[in-house]
């Protein structure tokens, strides 16, 4: 989601007016001194636009509904209202949403950096440059902040003080900066005791959500299961409403959706952590943390990196099933010597196709061009951060399997007890309505039962609700073959609202 200049521009003229605001969430100082120096807008600039954003909404919103439906004013009103306040929040929030995009990936890449500083602070002598050195690794490491490095790279060569100008810099990551501050005060030393790899906010955060997970859990449950138990209830006991039917059902999918996306969705970049990922790609990641382990291995006995690739795939090659083909490739590059270390480093992420292959192989070739000699320490602390990452996987893992005996048992059982309830409610809303049966009824009458418009409404609309309710309960679990269980669910259901339709009939 990238804000484009019309947004911006848009937020920029309400400065100078004095009009109501909408203010949806408290921001710190941090994000609003970004906001002018981003954007060139304050936050009240924002908040005024979404005043704007809500009153133009919510009078279009009126207007069009008092014109095409016939509902009484306070529903419109009460519609209006809420809708036109969802567009403002939209409009308000993306913003932040930019912002905070930003602060993760620097977070993500901040372990990095660390380990590749450290390894220049090593590396140069007592008399070197160490924040001009710090300016030019961030420029060049291709981060949201990266450009603004080169702002500083650019004043400096007009003889403006180094120090001065990082001590200005204010960035998305209060990981970031409060890493940077740890460098100013310690003048960039090596023995910076606060200089080191202690957990960010990231990894915080995700701990919080592995906490919180069950309980969400609990409630995405509860109206996956209760809802279609409601709707059949509510049915049951009333004439057909199809408005209500009509407003109700997509109501229910996009509440699951957005609970599902919200009290699930596991954006957390870490280098380690491959949750949204297949089994296939997990499988590779494993065998290449098996692969760099043997390299750094190699690296410790003092020999050439390209002698320590070599070795690492011939110790190792009976354990590689995906990852053979593209690491054999590029050791016949490396022994014909068609391809320089760097080269092949660059080939090997191209085949291998994912963005976490692409950091970790590109700070390994910088830290071994770097230092050679000391790399195998680096590279040692890099596999140490994705250990920490996927032991915190492992607990997410166990979670979600102790979740898999209740989603299954879930999936199976809704089906049969909203298609026993299902099934009577067509005869239950004839009975209702005085219709009377021929004793004894024959083949052609269940048919014309079944063929009724209500009838159709009522099996469709439930089926409708057990197939969202599985769909959902299969992707909490991740479960990869979604497409049979969610066919024998459907089916159980069919099986059990006709088997509870004709047996009721034979009471009739």
């Amino acid at each position: 989601m990238v804000l484009n200049d019309k947004l911006i521009s848009f937020c920029q003229k309400m400065h100078p007016y004095n009009i109501p605001c909408i203010k949806f969430k408290e921001l710190d100082v941090r994000y609003k001194l970004i906001y002018k120096k981003e954007y060139k807008i304050d936050e009240n600039d924002i908040n005024k636009a979404s005043f704007v954003i809500f009153l133009i909404s919510f009078i279009i919103l009126f207007i069009t509904s008092i014109s095409i439906t016939n509902f009484s004013l306070i529903i419109v009103t009460i519609i209006s209202f809420i809708l036109a306040l969802i567009f403002s929040y939209t409009f308000n929030i993306r913003f932040y949403k930019e912002i905070k995009k930003k602060e993760k990936q620097i977070n993500a890449l901040l372990y990095l950096v660390k380990i590749y500083f450290s390894l220049i602070q090593k590396s140069l002598g007592e008399t070197a440059d160490y924040s001009i050195n710090f300016i030019k690794l961030i420029k060049d490491y291709k981060i949201p902040i990266s450009e603004d490095f080169g702002e500083i790279l650019s004043k400096i060569q007009l003889g403006q003080n180094p120090e001065a100008l990082l001590s200005e810099i204010i960035t998305p990551s209060e990981d970031f900066n409060s890493y940077l501050n740890s460098l100013l005060l310690s003048n960039f030393s090596r023995n910076n005791i606060r200089n080191g790899f202690s957990e960010n906010s990231l990894e915080k955060q995700f701990r919080i959500y592995l906490r919180e997970i069950e309980s969400k859990l609990t409630v995405l449950f509860f109206i996956g299961l209760f809802f279609p138990l409601g709707l059949c209830f509510l049915i049951l006991f009333q004439r057909i409403n199809y408005f209500l039917l009509i407003s109700i059902l997509p109501l229910f999918f996009v509440s699951l959706k957005f609970l599902n996306k919200k009290f699930l969705k596991n954006d957390f970049f870490l280098l380690g952590l491959m949750d949204n990922y297949s089994k296939k790609e997990k499988t590779k990641f494993d065998e290449f943390i098996s692969f760099l382990t043997g390299f750094t291995m190699n690296l410790k006995r003092n020999i050439s990196p390209e002698i320590a690739f070599i070795q690492s795939y011939s110790q190792n090659k009976r354990q590689f099933k995906l990852l053979e083909k593209p690491l054999k490739s590029q050791i016949s590059q490396l022994l014909n010597f068609s391809c320089s270390f760097d080269e092949i480093l660059e080939n090997l992420h191209f085949e291998l196709k994912s963005i976490r292959f692409k950091l970790i192989l590109d700070v390994i070739g910088k830290i071994i061009a770097e230092n050679a000699y000391l790399s195998h320490e680096k590279i040692t602390d890099i596999l140490n951060v994705i250990s920490n990452h996927q032991r915190l996987e492992n607990r997410l893992e166990i979670i979600m399997r102790g979740e898999r005996f209740k989603v299954l048992l879930f999936l199976f059982l809704l089906p049969i007890i909203i298609g026993g309830i299902g099934g009577l409610i067509p005869l239950f809303n004839f009975m209702i309505s005085n219709v009377t049966f021929n004793p004894g009824f024959n083949l052609t009458s269940l048919f014309d039962l079944i063929f009724t418009y209500d009838f159709i409404i009522i099996f469709f609309s439930l089926l409708f609700c057990v197939y969202i309710s599985s769909y959902y309960f299969l992707r909490i679990i991740n479960y990869e073959r979604r497409k049979i269980l969610l066919i024998a669910s459907n089916t159980l259901y069919g099986l059990a609202f006709f088997f509870s339709y004709i047996n009721i009939l034979n009471y009739i």
